[in-house]
């Protein structure tokens, strides 16, 4: 599982990183090749919540941790605004009381706006 090259995209400002599953090394592989010369907007969408919670935390950990370590580096060299958008799923079930687990530095330091979105049927 290897990223995209981004590095050759002129101009890119906006990313959109539709997360529907727990692994979180394509993006930051992905991430790596942008380079946020020109990156202003980065947005996680978050989805799933019964697959987080059938799924064993160890084996997905340390990517999430990577990734939450490369956005913040992202948004302290390069003011890059982060947004984390969060699915209320059928049932009730919120992402939202899980990102502080995914994402620890970046939810500690409060430098993303959490969006809730409401998953239709």
């Amino acid at each position: 599982m290897t990223g995209i090259d981004l590095s050759q995209v002129a101009n890119l400002r906006d990313v959109v990183f539709r997360c529907g599953g727990l692994r979180a090394r394509w993006t930051s592989e992905t991430l790596h090749t942008i380079g946020p010369k020109n990156l202003q907007h980065l947005s996680l969408e978050l989805s799933h919540c019964s697959v987080i919670e059938d799924t064993t935390w160890e084996t997905v950990h340390q990517e999430w941790l990577d990734l939450d370590s490369l956005l913040v580096q992202f948004w302290v060299s390069h003011s890059l605004r982060l947004k984390v958008i969060h699915t209320l799923e059928k049932g009730g079930q919120d992402v939202r009381d899980h990102v502080a687990m995914f994402l620890p530095e970046l939810t500690r330091r409060g430098i993303a706006d959490l969006v809730q979105c409401v998953e239709r049927a």
